[in-house]
């Protein structure tokens, strides 16, 4: 089935609810090596993110969470995190892939939920305030308005609303946040975007009511001591791309890290969620699904 079903209604909540709420493992790291017919992955120049004339999909790891997706001529970011270290502490593990000023203009900007490694108030400040905004709730969007940008929607999950010629649904999550996980559709093409989320029995819905041609999923496995899990690990996420029905998974939220070694250790214990061990969980479940474990600032583009 094809996302895009309900009907589009005016105001913050966007639109109503809808009804009733792409055979191989790639887990090379190599820039530019080819992953299969109906895509392919590019080392993609600082500056530049024009796809080609054949590109109907094109995903760019930023950084953790931060994504940057061209769709139906659009350009989208994901959970926007710029700032490092934040508190002098909490840090990217992995140099990110493109700074705020290398960016294009961006169309829309989806915050998963208000954790300041996926809604940088910072990086917010100096993106261009034309973007459409979409989070998960009104606190974080009374934030974002103050900033300057004027076209701030609040979803809750199975709304959507249109923007240009995309339809974004905010779906369920599962976090110690208020959380939405979001599908984009255009051009006949959906893309999941699962921000931290835990492994949840909404996903089945979710590939049931959308046909996902790629997902981009947490993996880490961040989890604490009397807290227990907070974001999905790898045999978690490979059950998701099976629930979600998807052809393609992009691993996403493990270039993290903490700055003060001790604390890093500790913290890379309760997180030790690899593209690897994604790629080995998969091949145990369904080898037509294809995992591509992108470098920051690589690129995985959709022909097809």
């Amino acid at each position: 089935m094809t996302a895009g079903a309900g009907k589009r209604d005016k105001g913050e909540k966007g639109t109503q609810g809808i009804a009733g709420h792409e055979s191989r493992i790639t887990s090379s790291l190599t820039a530019a090596s080819v992953i299969g017919e109906k895509g392919r992955r590019v080392q993609m120049p600082k500056g530049q993110s024009k796809p080609g004339k054949k590109a109907l999909m094109k995903v760019t790891d930023v950084g953790h969470s931060t994504m940057l997706i061209e769709l139906a001529g659009l350009k989208i970011l994901t959970d926007p995190w710029f700032t490092d270290p934040i508190l002098g502490i909490v840090t990217h593990s992995r140099e990110i892939g493109m700074s705020i000023d290398e960016l294009p203009e961006i169309d829309l900007i989806l915050i998963s939920h208000s954790h300041f490694d996926h809604c940088d108030m910072k990086a917010l400040a100096r993106l261009n305030r034309s973007a459409v905004v979409i989070v998960p709730e009104s606190k974080t969007a009374t934030r974002i308005r103050r900033l300057g940008y004027s076209d701030v929607s609040v979803l809750s999950p199975w709304e959507a609303r249109k923007v240009s010629t995309l339809r974004v649904t905010a779906l369920p999550a599962d976090h110690l946040a208020p959380e939405c996980t979001y599908v984009i559709s255009g051009d006949e093409r959906a893309l999941f975007f699962g921000g931290d989320t835990r492994y949840m029995r909404d996903l089945r819905e979710i590939g049931e009511k959308f046909d996902i041609t790629v997902a981009l999923l947490p993996m880490n496995g961040l989890s604490f001591p009397f807290v227990g899990k907070l974001v999905m690990d790898p045999a978690d996420a490979a059950e998701a791309a099976i629930q979600l029905k998807t052809r393609t998974v992009i691993p996403i939220h493990y270039n993290i890290s903490l700055t003060i070694p001790l604390l890093r250790q500790l913290f890379e214990r309760g997180a030790p969620g690899s593209p690897k061990q994604l790629a080995a969980e998969l091949k145990k479940r369904n080898r037509h699904v294809r995992m591509v474990a992108l470098s920051p600032g690589e690129s995985w583009v959709c022909e097809q």
